[in-house]
């Protein structure tokens, strides 16, 4: 299988980019009618939008936002059909090693409760890095941290 994360750029990048987020990780949660293509995060010159692309097809997305050395993980979703067949852990990876040649050297996240023993068998742990980000829709997430 040919693996490959990339930028989503393109209008159809970013078209399947909000298609995964709405339809995966909001619609999922009886969120979709919140779900904003034109959320002002999205535009900010250092979050940086990715797509998991596997032989062709676009199977998943997050956003890296950078500040000072420290990357925050965001919007994570793999096709629902493509779930639990190790490409989050695949993306997971391009993503740290990625951040890594940016000389990242600390990745935060609010994982969704389901998500947390993924992210620790990935290496990450809990740890509260803002307190005031778990309100409104993530106020069920946990916050997790992995050291580069």
């Amino acid at each position: 299988m040919g693996y490959e994360l990339r930028q989503a750029t393109t209008l159809d990048d970013l078209a399947e980019m909000h298609r995964l987020r709405r339809d995966v990780l909001f619609a999922r949660r009886g969120r979709a009618a919140i779900y904003n293509d034109d959320h002002p995060d999205d535009a900010v010159a250092n979050h940086l939008k990715f797509l998991l692309v596997l032989d062709g097809e676009r199977i998943g997305t997050a956003r890296l936002d950078l500040v000072q050395g420290v990357a925050k993980l965001r919007l994570v979703v793999i096709a629902e059909e493509r779930q639990r067949q190790g490409h989050g852990a695949v993306m997971e990876q391009l993503i740290t090693g990625h951040a890594n040649r940016l000389g990242i050297t600390t990745l935060l996240v609010n994982s969704a409760p389901d998500a947390v023993g993924f992210y620790e068998k990935c290496g990450w742990q809990r740890e509260i890095w803002d307190a005031s980000e778990l309100v409104g829709a993530a106020s069920d997430c946990v916050q997790m941290a992995k050291y580069l």
